[in-house]
């Protein structure tokens, strides 16, 4: 291990950094991946990263260049018991995401062998493997609070034994979060809401904001002619959120556009739908399931829609939506975090005929789609480029050094 004053000589230098995530971070098909991808994309020339995660590395991947060593291990599974220990292990936060014994022998017996500057932990299921004994700062970045996710749940869950279940849940990741990141150096959140929520759970643990970001030249408007009274909704549909939300919207608000735009049709995008999603499929809806590329159903749509009820964290989609110049119709919860402007580069609406009126306005007003679109791309251009997001992750591992060495010089370690 570095003593303090070689960490202090290297805290504006190139730093080893050791990420640790519980997946292996390719495809790009989620915001947590997205980020590892593209921070250490956008990082790599300042910094040396190493990753242990889980799964196997597909080949060929992007991700092979960014690294100079990749270690990967098997996925614990979780075990369960039997009777009453099953009963008890219910209401265990150790068993929420189980330890891998492969993954804590490497961390205590090769990587303090490693002089590694900063550990940087991926969401939730690596930290629990970290040694409390390890003398290398922590940067946990929790990406989504699971706290609020769950709070959010709850407005929509249909009868007493969804609530108990929603309320448990909600209290075991109140645990999970004390007990795991409480003591990080610094936790990172990708909106001001979650870090919000969980400053109420640890309030003295350092926390900070960075919205993900997003590849304006790989999202841009491709210039192919829109479909009038179009929509489209697009992430991965297998996630509950995203499958809740489009539901939601055939059920209770797309009646209503059909009402007043009888030719309106809606393109549901993304891989994994469920059966229920599936079911949703008719003559004015199209679900396309996995598709290769997302950008031209996206760029054919006249209107862009994101009716989450649940979840947490900032919303990928409506970034590329922007991104591509889309005119975009949510609710509350799908903009978390986000640079809104309200029926400048967004309308928000949580009334099932308030949004539906919205859909239509923007249908029937073409001006406001080209202006609504332009405003979108300009906020992407100005606020949501990687590099400016990756410059302020570099921002923050020079500070976390630095506070650990300010803290060792003081006595304090």
């Amino acid at each position: 291990m570095k003593r303090p004053s070689e960490r202090v000589a290297k805290i504006n230098d190139r730093m080893n950094i050791l990420v640790l995530c519980d997946r292996y971070p390719y495809p790009l098909e989620n915001g947590q991946n997205l980020r590892i991808f593209h921070y250490v994309s956008q990082l790599q020339s300042e910094h040396t990263f190493d990753l242990i995660c889980y799964g196997e590395a597909p080949a060929p991947t992007p991700i092979l260049g960014l690294f100079r060593r990749i270690e990967t291990f098997a996925k614990p599974p979780k075990r369960k018991g039997r009777g009453w220990r099953r009963l008890v292990e219910a209401f265990s936060i150790d068993k929420m995401f189980p330890q891998s014994p492969e993954v804590r022998d490497y961390l205590s017996t090769v990587v303090p062998g490693r002089d590694y500057d900063l550990i940087w932990v991926s969401g939730w299921g690596m930290i629990v493997n970290i040694p409390k004994s390890f003398d290398i700062p922590l940067l946990a970045d929790v990406i989504d609070d699971g706290v609020l996710e769950y709070w959010n749940d709850l407005p929509s869950v249909r009868s007493p034994v969804q609530a108990v279940r929603t309320l448990k849940l909600m209290g075991m990741n109140y645990f999970f979060e004390r007990k795991y990141f409480r003591d990080a150096d610094h936790c990172l959140f990708v909106s001001e809401v979650d870090a919000a929520m969980f400053q109420r759970i640890c309030p003295r643990t350092s926390v900070s904001v960075i919205h993900n970001g997003v590849d304006p030249e790989f999202f841009k408007p491709a210039g192919v002619g829109q479909s009038p009274a179009s929509l489209v909704f697009e992430g991965k549909i297998g996630f509950k959120p995203n499958a809740d939300g489009i539901r939601y919207f055939c059920a209770t608000i797309f009646p209503l556009v059909l009402k007043a735009e009888p030719g309106a049709r809606l393109t549901i995008v993304g891989k994994d739908p469920t059966p229920e999603v599936q079911a949703l499929a008719s003559s004015s809806v199209e679900v396309t399931g996995y598709v290769d590329d997302v950008r031209p159903y996206v760029d054919r749509a006249a209107v862009f829609v994101c009716p989450l009820r649940k979840g947490a964290g900032i919303k990928n989609k409506v970034l590329q939506a922007w991104s591509m110049a889309k005119p975009v119709v949510a609710t509350t919860n799908s903009v978390g975090g986000l640079l809104v402007k309200e029926e400048e580069n967004i309308m928000i609406r949580d009334n099932p005929q308030a949004f539906a009126d919205a859909v239509v306005t923007l249908f029937r007003d073409e001006q406001l789609r080209r202006r609504m679109g332009a405003t979108a791309r300009k906020t992407i251009l100005d606020s949501y480029s990687w590099r400016s997001k990756a410059n302020r992750l570099h921002e923050l591992f020079v500070l976390i050094v630095r506070d650990r060495v300010r803290i060792r010089g003081n006595g304090r370690a």
